[in-house]
C-alpha cells in the first residue's frame, strides 16, 4: 500500500486547523451562522494557501457535514460540454444536504465558451446550488463573472505560520529525531508562502533521513550552489578577470542554462545586499550555515560599496541577454569590462 503523503494526512479538516487567513474564515463562519449564502464565490491567491481546502471545509459547514461537494478540475475539464453537464446537474435537487455545492478548481483554465455557459448559470442560479471557483490566476477570469461572485483573496502564509505547522508535524511524526531549528526554518522560508510545498519538502526530507539538519535539508532539496556563487563574487570583487572568464566557461561547458544562471546569480547578489543592510537571514534565501555567515560578513566588511554596483550591472545584463541566442559572448565580455572599469577606478 502506498504511503499517505503528509500534505494529505495533515490537510485541515476545519477552519481551526487552517493556518492564518483569519478574516476570510471569520466571514465564511458568520455566513454559516446566519444561513445567508451567496450562489457564487471566488477564492483566489497563490498556490498552497488554502483555497481548495477552504472550499471543502466551507461546503461541509454549509451542509452540516452531510454529503460531499462536487469537485471539478477545470484544467482537464475546461470545455463548454463540461459546464453544460454541471448546469444539468445543478438543476436537480440535492439528495443529502440542503445545497448542491460545486467546487471548480483551476477555473482560469475554462474555455471562452465554458465561461459563457457558466455566466448564464450564475445569472439565474438554481436556489439550491452554490458554486465555489478557485484559481491562482484571477486576471484570466472574465469581468462578467467577477461581478457575479463574492471574491476572497488568500494571502501567502507567513514563514512563522508555516514553521509552527511544520514543527507540529515533526513532533507528531518524528518525536525522537535530531532536529535543527535553522533547518526547519529554512524549509519554511524557501516555499514562498505555500503551506503545501513546505509540507511536501518536509515529507521528502523525512522519507530519506531520520534527522532534520541543515546539511541534510540542503542536500535533499537541491539548494543552489552557493559556494560557486560566492566564488564568482570574489573573482569579480577581486578584479580577477581570468577567474571570471573561466568560471563562465565552466558553467557553459557543464550544460547549464547561462541565462538562468545569471538570473539566479542576480537573486543571490540581491540577497547579499539585503544581508548587508539587515544582517539577518530571515529575509534572504541563502541558508544560515557557519560558512555562509563567514562569507557574508567578509563581503559586508570588505566590499560594502561595490555590491550595489554589481547588483545594478546584473539587472542590466539580465535584460540584455533575455532574447540573445548567444548569451555566453555577452556575459563574458560584459563581466570582463565590468572588472576592467573597477580596475580603472
Amino acid at each position: 500500500m502506498a504511503k499517505q503523503s503528509l500534505a494529505v494526512k495533515y490537510r485541515p479538516k476545519t477552519f481551526d486547523d487552517l493556518t492564518e487567513q483569519k478574516i476570510i474564515k471569520q466571514i465564511l463562519e458568520n455566513q454559516v451562522k446566519t444561513g445567508e449564502f451567496q450562489h457564487g464565490y471566488l477564492f483566489t491567491g497563490p498556490a498552497g494557501t488554502g483555497k481548495t481546502t477552504s472550499a471543502r471545509i466551507f461546503a461541509g459547514m454549509i451542509n452540516k457535514g452531510v454529503g460531499n461537494p462536487i469537485e471539478i478540475d477545470a484544467a482537464s475539464n475546461s470545455g463548454v460540454d463540461n459546464i453544460r453537464t454541471i448546469i444539468e446537474d445543478a438543476k436537480r435537487k440535492p439528495i443529502d444536504g440542503d445545497y448542491k455545492i460545486f467546487i471548480i478548481d483551476e477555473c482560469h483554465s475554462l474555455s471562452s465558451g465554458a465561461w459563457q455557459a457558466l455566466l448564464k448559470l450564475l445569472e439565474e442560479p438554481p436556489k439550491t446550488a452554490i458554486f465555489i471557483l478557485c484559481t491562482t490566476d484571477p486576471q484570466k477570469i472574465p469581468a462578467t463573472i467577477l461581478s457575479r461572485v463574492q471574491r476572497y483573496t488568500f494571502t501567502k502564509i507567513s514563514t512563522n505560520g508555516i514553521l509552527h505547522r511544520l514543527n507540529t508535524i515533526i513532533a507528531n511524526e518524528m518525536p525522537d529525531a535530531d532536529v535543527e531549528a535553522d533547518a526547519v526554518a529554512y524549509i519554511s522560508k524557501v516555499c514562498s508562502g505555500g503551506m503545501r510545498d513546505a509540507i511536501t519538502l518536509l515529507d521528502k526530507c523525512m522519507s530519506i533521513t531520520s534527522d532534520i539538519t541543515m546539511e541534510n535539508v540542503l542536500e535533499i532539496i537541491g539548494a543552489e550552489d552557493y559556494a560557486s556563487m560566492f566564488e564568482l563574487t570574489y573573482f569579480i570583487m577581486g578584479k580577477n578577470s581570468s577567474g571570471v572568464f573561466t568560471f563562465v566557461d565552466n558553467v557553459y561547458n557543464s550544460g547549464k542554462d547561462l541565462k538562468q544562471f545569471i538570473r539566479d546569480y542576480y537573486k543571490f547578489i540581491l540577497d547579499v545586499q539585503a544581508y548587508m543592510l539587515l544582517v539577518n537571514f530571515d529575509y534572504i534565501n541563502i541558508p544560515k550555515t557557519d560558512k555562509n555567515v563567514e562569507h557574508l560578513d567578509y563581503i559586508r566588511n570588505t566590499y560594502c560599496e561595490n555590491i550595489p554596483k554589481l547588483l545594478e550591472f546584473l539587472m542590466e545584463l539580465d535584460y540584455r541577454i533575455k532574447w540573445d541566442p548567444d548569451p555566453k559572448t555577452i556575459i563574458q565580455s560584459s563581466l570582463l569590462i565590468f572588472c576592467a572599469h573597477k580596475e580603472e577606478a
